[in-house]
């Protein structure tokens, strides 16, 4: 699936109450890779983080743990968590993401997983 990052954005925040903001990032290092946090606006807790490295986009997100090891095994695109705890977040490859409609079930989870 093809997105961009302002659309993965705009997609993962359509229909919450959602604050972005960039809190990982140190302007003084060039060429790093740049994070948007998904916030829920009331609590401040993130429900995504959305990077690109290289050339392909990705969203880490919360899930349960009783499910990460099953869903990594499964689907090629999603992968371990790669910046929070392996136990209770996993990463999506977005461009991989055969639909919007996976996206969107996974986006959802996680923003209730951190309600």
């Amino acid at each position: 699936m093809k997105i961009t990052r302002a659309e993965l954005i705009a997609f993962s925040s359509a229909g919450k109450a959602v604050t972005i903001d960039q809190p990982f990032n140190n302007p003084a290092h060039r060429n790093q890779v740049i994070f948007d946090a998904l916030r829920h606006q009331a609590s401040r807790k993130i429900f995504g983080l959305v990077y690109e490295k290289g050339d392909n986009l990705y969203i880490d997100l919360k899930c349960d743990p009783a499910r990460i090891d099953e869903l990594v095994d499964a689907f090629s695109y999603i992968l371990p968590g790669q910046h929070f705890t392996k136990q209770n977040w996993l990463t999506l490859a977005v461009d991989q993401v055969p639909s919007r409609e996976i996206l969107a079930n996974l986006v959802n989870a996680s923003y209730h997983l951190t309600e």
